[in-house]
């Protein structure tokens, strides 16, 4: 059975039952041939592993009347609740590193800025020559872009972490009650394969510029210095003015 068969199958069905939410589950199960076609599984293999739509489409019938299910559902909830807490903790020590992440790139931005310009806000700059300083701007500026590209590519993670937790909470309260569950969702995120090439196209010069330029910048420093100390030539820890 191909993806469409597959789906309208199951679309017949769930109108047929009278589902309210059809729509919904229809998109879900596009997203799930999506995700499974770009790991390598053909339309086949997918709808063989899903099952019959018919069958499924049946365990999408409301159920009025669940009163064995009840304390199983109070206990799945109240397991959820606990589990919620250290997930809870976790995402927030994600979003911490996004940010620190974020801020360890505006401050290569900023770093790359005054090295061009030659300023020094409050003396955090350490002095030196033109041009190497204008090297180290470079390799500070690729820096900043690898950084930017971490940061786009972990907050998609994070986001597909957080869908993926939310199905899970969802199916773990759906099977307790004794309905029907989605298709899990994968904690990677799934980008369009063009965009997946531009951000490691970009990751990998990024990468490359910020290693050639600062292994340069060291190389004319300690040239122009005429030491392999350049730092300490170069007054950065208050032995000598720069020369």
């Amino acid at each position: 059975m191909t993806r469409n068969e597959f789906l309208t199958k199951l679309a017949d069905e769930l109108k047929k039952n009278n589902i309210t939410d059809a729509d919904e589950i229809i998109s879900e199960y596009e997203q799930h041939f999506a995700f499974k076609m770009a790991d390598g599984f053909s339309e086949e293999e997918i709808a063989a592993r899903l099952g019959n739509p018919v069958e499924l489409a049946s365990q999408f019938e409301s159920h009025v009347e669940n009163i064995k299910s009840g304390g199983k559902k109070v206990t799945t909830v109240l397991g959820l609740v606990f589990i919620d807490i250290f997930a809870g903790a976790f995402f927030v020590l994600l979003f911490a590193w996004e940010i620190i992440m974020a801020a360890f790139a505006v401050c290569n931005a900023v770093a790359a800025v005054c090295l061009s310009i030659g300023s020094s806000p409050w003396s955090l700059i350490p002095p030196m020559p033109y041009v190497p300083a204008i090297v180290f701007a470079l390799s500070l500026t690729a820096l900043f872009v690898l950084t930017t590209v971490g940061c786009i590519y972990f907050a998609a993670f994070i986001r597909q972490l957080m869908r993926s937790y939310g199905r899970f909470h969802k199916n773990t309260i759906a099977a307790a009650s004794g309905n029907a569950v989605l298709p899990s969702l994968g904690i990677y995120p799934r980008l369009p394969a063009k965009t997946n090439r531009r951000i490691r196209t970009v990751a990998m010069i990024s990468l490359i510029l910020f290693t050639t330029c600062f292994v340069l910048g060291m190389i004319l420093s300690m040239i122009l210095s005429g030491s392999l100390e350049f730092w300490h030539e170069w007054g950065w820890f208050g032995y000598n003015a720069v020369k």
